[in-house]
C-alpha cells in the first residue's frame, strides 16, 4: 500500500509522520524519491511482509480497497514512463481495483496504462505475470474472472507473452490454447491471427516445427481473408524464422522478403528491424557471417530509429547484440565479439529475459573456445544448458550439445562426445526432416560420423 507526500495528506492515513519515520527506521517502510510530471514527490511502500499482513488484518478489506481506489485515481499519470517507478502509483491503483473485487477496471487500467511501458519499453515480464495472474481468482486453468469473454482472450493472451520471455513457454501454451479457443467461439477472425502467431512462438523453440508452420499459415490465411495486411506481413515475418530453422533457405527468403515490404509500406520501423534481425539469423545459419553482420547492424540502427520516434523496445537490443556478437564471433572479431555480447547478456539479465539468455550464453561459450579457454567454454555451455532444458528449449539444447561434444572431443573425452552428438541430434530431430533443425542436426551427424571413424 504506496503512496505519495502531498502538500495535504488525506484523512485516510492520517497524520502520523513520526510513526511512518520509525517503521523507515526499520525497514517496515520504503521511501522513494520520484518526479511525477517533473515535481518531486515522496514514495511510501511497505515491506511485502508487512503488506500481506496489514492486508490480512482490514476489518473491511473491499471497502478500504474502494477508498485506495478513489486516492490512486488523483495520482496523476506520468508524462512519459523512464522506469517502473513512474508505474507505481498506477500499479497500486490496479492492485486496489482487483482487492476491490473491480476486475473489469483493473483489466482496462492494465491495458491502457500498463501493457506496453511494462513489456515494450521495461521488459518487466515477471511484474507482468504477479500483475495479470490477479485477475484469474479461480485458477489460470481456468478464465480471468472478466465479463467480456473478448477481455478474457485479450487477458490469455498478454500473459501467455509474459510467461513466455519469463522462459516459461510450457504455462504460456495452454493459456494461449483458451484464447485461441474464445475467440473461434466468438467467431472473431479479427483477433485470432494474433494468438495463432503467438502459439507458434512458444511452438518454435520447443521443437514443435511443423505445428508453429501451420499456425503461422493459418493465421496468414485468416489475415488475407479479412484484409489485415500488417498482421499478414507478421506472420510471414515468423514463418521466415521458422523456415529458416528447417533450412528451407530460398522459402524463409521469400516469406522474409514479403514481410518487409509490406512493414516497409506501412513505415513500421520496429518490426522492420525484427525481420533485419531474422535475416542476420538465417545468413549465420548458413555461415555467411559478412551477410549476416550487415543484417545485424541494420537491426541495430532500426532499433535506435525506433526508440528515437517512439519508445526503446529494450528486447530488440537484446538481439541485435547478440547477433552481432555471433557475426563478429564468425568473422573472428573476438575482442568485438565480446564486447557485443557481454552487452547482450547485461540488457537481457536487466530485464529478466529467459527466453534468449540460453543463445547468448551459448555464442558465449564459442567465443571461449574461440579464445583457447575450453574449461570456461564448458562451464558457460553447461549454464546455457540447465537454463535450456529448464525452459524446454530445444533448438538451444541441440546447439549446445553439440558445442559440448566438440569440446569433449577436442579433450579426448570420446564417451562423452558421443553422448552428446547423439543428444543434439535427438534434440534436433523435432519433427523430422523439413520440419527438423537442419543445421543443428547436421552437424550433430557429422560429429557422430567423425567418432565412428
Amino acid at each position: 500500500m504506496g503512496h505519495s507526500e502531498t502538500t495535504k495528506e488525506p484523512k485516510l492515513f492520517g497524520n502520523r509522520r513520526t510513526d511512518i519515520m520509525t517503521l523507515e527506521r526499520r525497514g517496515l517502510v520504503q521511501r522513494t524519491e520520484l518526479r511525477i510530471n517533473g515535481q518531486p514527490t515522496a514514495h511510501y511502500d511497505l515491506h511485502p511482509i508487512v503488506r500481506r499482513y496489514a492486508y490480512s488484518r482490514l476489518t473491511d478489506p473491499t471497502a478500504t480497497h474502494t477508498q485506495l481506489v478513489i486516492y490512486f485515481e488523483a495520482v496523476p499519470k506520468p508524462e512519459r514512463v523512464r522506469s517502473l517507478d513512474d508505474l507505481r502509483p498506477t500499479i497500486e491503483l490496479y492492485h486496489h481495483l482487483v482487492h476491490a473485487g473491480r476486475y473489469d477496471e483493473a483489466c482496462e487500467l492494465f491495458r491502457d496504462r500498463l501493457s506496453n511501458p511494462l513489456y515494450f519499453q521495461l521488459g518487466a515480464y515477471r511484474q507482468q505475470i504477479e500483475l495479470l495472474s490477479a485477475l484469474f481468482p479461480d485458477g489460470e486453468d481456468q478464465p480471468p474472472r472478466l465479463s467480456q469473454e473478448a477481455d478474457q482472450a485479450w487477458t490469455l493472451n498478454e500473459l501467455a507473452n509474459s510467461y513466455s520471455l519469463a522462459g516459461q513457454p510450457a504455462a504460456a501454451i495452454p493459456l494461449i490454447e483458451q484464447d485461441i479457443a474464445i475467440l473461434e467461439k466468438l467467431g472473431d477472425k479479427e483477433t485470432l491471427p494474433t494468438p495463432l502467431g503467438n502459439l507458434a512462438q512458444q511452438q518454435l523453440p520447443t521443437g514443435a516445427l511443423r505445428a508453429a508452420a501451420d499456425n503461422l499459415r493459418r493465421s496468414i490465411a485468416l489475415c488475407r481473408e479479412i484484409e489485415d495486411r500488417f498482421w499478414e506481413a507478421v506472420g510471414h515475418q515468423e514463418l521466415g524464422r521458422v523456415l529458416a530453422y528447417g533450412g528451407d533457405w530460398a522459402e524463409a527468403k521469400t516469406e522474409l522478403e514479403t514481410a518487409l515490404e509490406q512493414f516497409t509500406a506501412e513505415n513500421v520501423i520496429q518490426s522492420q528491424g525484427t525481420v533485419w534481425a531474422y535475416r542476420a539469423l538465417a545468413a549465420l545459419l548458413q555461415g555467411q557471417a559478412a551477410e549476416a553482420l550487415a543484417a545485424a547492424q541494420e537491426a541495430l540502427r532500426l532499433a535506435d530509429e525506433d526508440a528515437r520516434t517512439s519508445y526503446p523496445v529494450e528486447r530488440d537490443y537484446v538481439r541485435c547484440y547478440w547477433l552481432l556478437g555471433w557475426a563478429n564471433l564468425a568473422l573472428g572479431q573476438l575482442d568485438t565479439a565480446q564486447t557485443h555480447l557481454d552487452e547482450a547478456l547485461r540488457r537481457c539479465r536487466a530485464i529478466n529475459d529467459v527466453a534468449d539468455e540460453p543463445a547468448i550464453l551459448l555464442a558465449q561459450a564459442r567465443l571461449a573456445a574461440a579464445q583457447a579457454n575450453p574449461a570456461q567454454a564448458k562451464s558457460i555451455a553447461e549454464e546455457a544448458r540447465l537454463i535450456a532444458e529448464r525452459a524446454g528449449y530445444v533448438l538451444d539444447l541441440a546447439d549446445i550439445h553439440n558445442l559440448l561434444a566438440q569440446l569433449a572431443l577436442a579433450e579426448g573425452n570420446r564417451v562423452a562426445a558421443q553422448q552428446h552428438a547423439q543428444q543434439a541430434k535427438d534434440y534436433a530431430w523435432c519433427d523430422g526432416p523439413p520440419y527438423s533443425y537442419k543445421v543443428a542436426y547436421d552437424e550433430a551427424e557429422r560429429l557422430l560420423e567423425e567418432l565412428s571413424m
